[in-house]
């Protein structure tokens, strides 16, 4: 009997304080830092443009956000529909 297959990530969600963003065109990927709520700091892997920009727009307009380097990815906090921002 063969095993289903099952990605297994070491995945941490944490609130992250600052980022930085870093563009290279030579190589048409980015990458993305991201300093959590406890002063680590870490490195995302390679990001695509399309990727890159929603990424960013999230870390730039919406507060609080949360994220997990190893998988490049961010959420924000739940917020009612149609929710403007201050």
């Amino acid at each position: 009997m063969m095993r289903p297959l099952v990605r297994r990530y070491k995945m941490a969600i944490k609130s992250i304080e600052k980022y930085q963003a870093w563009w290279d065109s030579s190589r048409n990927q980015g990458y993305l830092w991201f300093t959590y709520y406890d002063g680590e700091r870490r490195r995302t892997g390679p990001v695509n443009a399309e990727s890159f920009a929603i990424v960013t727009d999230l870390l730039r307009n919406e507060k609080p956000v949360y994220g997990d380097h190893t998988r490049a990815m961010v959420t924000t906090q739940s917020e009612e529909v149609g929710e403007e921002e201050a």
